[in-house]
């Protein structure tokens, strides 16, 4: 009838369970994205659903200011007396309305308390699941990082040996061009003198 009821889950089932979540459902485009709403939102029980609605409603201006309506019509109509009084002015039922209220109101507000702490717990568990899943992929990028540096030290290290064995080879060749234009004139010499 309601969706399966939300549990406290550890850190262990925690990551199972928005995984399956996430497998579960398909996306509207006005449903939860972040996969701890979906779990704190979607698959709350009814109760727990009232109990959010009802502490979002007592924490709101419009409650206080509606509360605060009500009382001062109700003092009013008691005082001045247009109706029966109904609650004279030590203001009796009143005051048993406000009790009553209260009641209600503290184990109501403790529950939607619960629930977001249960949601700071799954929003922490997350962020740290991600944390590690980033902190795995930058020490992957480090490794090929690492790799790839000591590859082009290998590539530079083998470029500087390739150009030393060039440059001797010029400096021979240059030598021997040099040493052969020598004899060469010298050879040209004495073929003028003849």
């Amino acid at each position: 009838m309601f969706g399966p009821a939300m549990s406290i889950r550890t850190s262990d089932t925690g990551h199972a369970a928005l995984k399956q979540t996430l497998q579960r459902r398909k996306y509207k485009a006005d449903d939860h994205k972040h996969p701890v709403n979906v779990i704190h939102h979607e698959e709350a029980t009814l109760g727990e659903r009232i109990a959010d609605k009802a502490s979002a409603g007592i924490g709101s201006w419009r409650f206080l200011i509606i509360q605060t309506i009500a009382v001062a019509v109700w003092v009013t109509l008691n005082i001045v007396g247009l109706v029966k009084h109904w609650d004279p002015f030590p203001f009796i039922l009143l005051n048993l309305l406000f009790s009553v209220q209260a009641a209600y109101t503290g184990p109501v507000l403790l529950l939607a308390g619960n629930r977001q702490a249960q949601k700071d717990r799954l929003t922490l568990e997350h962020a740290a699941h991600e944390a590690d899943k980033a902190d795995e992929q930058n020490v992957e990028i480090l490794k090929a990082i690492l790799k790839d540096t000591e590859m082009t030290e290998k590539n530079t290290e083998l470029t500087l040996q390739i150009l030393n064995h060039l440059q001797g080879q010029l400096a021979a060749h240059l030598e021997a061009d040099a040493a052969g234009g020598m004899s060469s004139g010298a050879t040209q010499e004495s073929t003028d003198r003849t």
